[in-house]
């Protein structure tokens, strides 16, 4: 396998892990400061078991890591660059809104709706 392919390889895995909304819930919660798997499950509204499920994921993934303090797991996002990923994927959704809907105003213009 080709380093191109690998490193495809790998930047689709970053993003399968991204592609849950719940999973992105949880990166936005983290994006302020570190929290506990409690407060989590409390902001998502997730089972302690489905929220557990979630985060081995982010953290398989490098985008969560999780820090043990006594009987507490305390969870941050590994980079910034991770809130500032998922803010750039915002910025081009509202783009390609945006412009579905000036295309539409502009069709609409053109092309009366006739009955």
């Amino acid at each position: 396998m080709s380093t191109e392919t690998v490193r495809f390889a790998l930047f689709a895995e970053v993003f399968s892990a991204l592609a849950h909304p719940k999973r992105l819930e949880i990166i936005h919660h983290l994006g302020g400061r570190q929290r506990n798997a409690g407060e989590l499950a409390e902001l998502t509204g997730l089972s302690k078991a489905n929220l557990s499920q979630h985060l081995s994921l982010l953290k398989a993934r490098g985008l969560v890591h999780c820090e043990k303090c006594g009987i507490f797991c305390h969870y941050r996002l590994t980079s910034p660059k991770v809130l500032e990923t998922c803010e750039i994927v915002r910025h081009l959704i509202l783009e390609q809104m945006d412009l579905a809907s000036s295309c539409r105003q502009e069709l609409a213009a053109i092309i009366p709706l006739r009955k």
